[in-house]
């Protein structure tokens, strides 16, 4: 794919920039908390240019999928808290995710996929070593946070004090997002400093980007790592869509 400043996948009306090569800030600064041992130690990561969803997967986009599949619905399909057209899609595994990439592949002949957690953390922090997608001080105004306390996901986008350096929505709050990688609470103290792909193996996949339920404040750090099984399908995580530049 040609570099440009964004593209689009025009089967489903979803947004991409683009991240430029380069190396950026991965990971955390030692603490005396064990709550981030495993964004830990911090460390200068080189990447491959790519393109990484403007914003995470709505619901609407998600649907045009399923009409082509006939795939099964989201977990929270019929939850008026979740299933506006214009709110992300939750409620889906990582499995889904992956049928989904396969249909558009298939329809653009292009290879579509989740970011790995390298990427995903980039897109978010840019090449500062900034604290939050929107710079190192905490706002509320910025994303869809537990502190609000909607109890609910927002229609992507939302927020645009919260974007990222290179133009990325609700990369802190709204919904986590599923990644490509496997997650190991050890992974940044053996895994390679260019285009790095996590585990090789594993029990559950990582997700990234805090979500609108409590810990705003510290999830929605763009080094935050949390992770689920991958077949799990939860209220508040969603997707994200990335390829290779």
């Amino acid at each position: 794919m040609s570099q440009s400043e964004a593209v689009t996948i025009d089967e489903i009306g979803y947004p991409l920039v683009y991240v430029p090569a380069g190396s950026f800030l991965m990971g955390t600064v030692p603490t005396p908390y064990r709550k981030t041992d495993h964004e830990e130690p911090q460390r200068e990561v080189t990447l491959d240019a790519f393109y990484i969803g403007m914003l995470p997967l709505s619901n609407a986009q998600y649907w045009r999928f399923l009409a082509a599949k006939g795939h099964n619905l989201p977990r929270f399909h019929d939850s008026p808290r979740f299933n506006a057209p214009d709110c992300p899609v939750v409620g889906v595994s990582w499995y889904d995710a992956l049928e989904l990439l396969k249909w558009i592949n298939e329809l653009c002949d292009n290879y579509f996929r989740l970011p790995t957690e390298a990427e995903w953390e980039k897109a978010a922090r840019g090449t500062d070593g900034r604290i939050y997608p929107w710079g190192d001080v905490w706002g509320v105004s910025n994303g869809n946070f537990g502190e609000v306390r909607l109890k609910r996901t927002t229609p992507v986008g939302s927020y645009p004090s919260g974007a990222s350096p290179y133009g990325c929505l609700d990369m802190g709050g709204n919904v986590y997002e599923w990644c490509n990688d496997w997650f190991h609470p050890e992974t940044y103290k053996y895994s390679p400093a260019v285009n790095p792909g996590g585990a090789v193996d594993g029990r559950r996949k990582v997700i990234r980007g805090g979500s609108w339920v409590p810990r705003g404040e510290f999830a929605a750090r763009c080094a935050n790592r949390a992770a689920y099984e991958p077949a799990e399908r939860v209220h508040n995580v969603g997707i994200r869509i990335a390829v290779s530049a």
